[in-house]
């Protein structure tokens, strides 16, 4: 009997979780000002807490999605979710805590340090595990995959536009409702988990097998998210630099673009969904866009919108298509073991890129561009195994 006799679950339903929860991320920059005000901790105390607890996301990453089991998936997005939740109440009773000097300023770090960790932890998890059930669901072939892949980045992009605008409309009505946000998106994600349909074959439940994450995919998935690490982290400064604006322009320039760049990754996928795109194309010619994107805003500083522009929409076709080439001609066990190894990859990308962006800036302004180019098109030949399997496996 088919796995699939029973009707698949929607890409948008099962995309949800990981929407809501991706979004608290960004949810968290714009409450950076909230949270040192109710804190009275300086930034360069902040950072160090928020950028070290960030570690636990691939610690999580790799560790979750080597615990799906196949009917069992719902279950563990249900307590890693709960886990968050409770981490995000005690992580915004702490900062109110701050407002009385109920703790030192040691204490009341190391404990914001903890729950982060912990929220990091848990939530990473949502990610891989909902992506390896959702190709799970549309595993009919690569080009129903690859379409299914698509809307869960289309619905992902779409809460990152969405969620900064409601995060907008209350800081006008009070700002601290703000942080009601951290702890209702991981709440709303776990309430609105789809029930998991069992297929009406003999599953195996033995649980996966650790081992290291896989060259083939995460080689490229590195390469192209330490190019978007490096991007991302300079737009600000770049600003500030070679456009010659004042530090206020400069945080409502980067809002607009960020915001901007979201908006257009999501109409790009939608777009994308009337066409029959391929996977193994995009895997080419999308680090191509983004290396070009990069490469024309470090040469004309001018141009640096419509370089984001470029570099957004190929991100855009990327992601889809190199999910799909993660998880093609896998059985379901590889597949989970797959889309960890993406999860993985991409943060471990972006925080590489985060992290030598500023120390290339300090050099030369246009250097990091420069580098995120090169880092882009490097990811064209180290994808070549991801392109063949997605031959074979068509």
């Amino acid at each position: 009997m088919s796995q699939h006799e029973v009707s698949a679950i929607s890409p948008i339903v099962l995309a949800l979780p990981i929407a809501i929860t991706g979004a608290t991320q960004s949810l968290l920059v714009i409450a950076l000002p909230i949270i040192i005000a109710l804190t009275e901790l300086k930034i360069s105390q902040l950072s160090p807490v928020l950028g070290l607890s960030a570690l636990a996301f691939l610690i999580g990453g790799y560790v979750w999605p080597r615990r799906i089991m196949p009917g069992q998936r719902r279950q563990l997005l249900q307590r890693l979710l709960a886990v968050a939740v409770i981490s995000q109440i005690l992580f915004v009773v702490l900062l109110f805590a701050g407002i009385y000097e109920v703790f030192g300023a040691f204490i009341l770090l190391s404990a914001l340090f903890v729950t982060r960790f912990i929220y990091g932890f848990t939530v990473s998890g949502v990610y891989p595990t909902v992506q390896a059930w959702l190709v799970s669901e549309h595993s009919e072939s690569e080009q129903i995959r690859h379409r299914a892949l698509t809307y869960m980045s289309v619905t992902i992009n779409a809460a990152r536009v969405l969620v900064p605008l409601i995060a907008t409309g209350l800081i006008m009505y009070q700002s601290e409702m703000v942080l009601a946000l951290l702890i209702g998106l991981p709440l709303a994600a776990l309430l609105l988990l789809p029930r998991e349909q069992i297929p009406l074959i003999n599953v195996s439940l033995a649980a996966p097998v650790n081992r290291w994450p896989e060259i083939t995919i995460v080689l490229p998935a590195v390469l192209v998210h330490m190019s978007l690490g490096i991007a991302e982290f300079i737009i600000g400064p770049y600003l500030s630099v070679e456009w010659g604006i004042t530090l206020g322009n400069t945080l409502i320039y980067t809002a607009l673009l960020l915001a901007s760049i979201a908006a257009c990754m999501m109409l790009t996928q939608f777009i994308s969904l009337r066409y029959r795109l391929q996977p193994g194309q995009l895997l080419i010619w999308s680090p191509a866009g983004m290396a070009l994107g990069a490469f024309i805003a470090a040469i004309y500083p001018s141009t640096l919108p419509a370089g984001l522009m470029l570099i957004a929409i190929s991100l855009a076709l990327l992601l889809p298509a190199s999910a799909t080439g993660a998880v093609a001609g896998r059985d379901p066990k590889a597949q989970a073991h797959a889309s960890a190894d993406l999860y993985t990859a991409r943060i471990l990308g972006h925080l590489l890129g985060v992290t030598i962006a500023g120390p290339l800036f300090e050099i030369a302004s246009h250097l990091p561009l420069l580098a995120a180019a090169i880092s882009a098109l490097i990811a064209i030949p180290a994808s070549a195994k991801l392109r063949r399997a997605l031959t074979t496996g068509a």
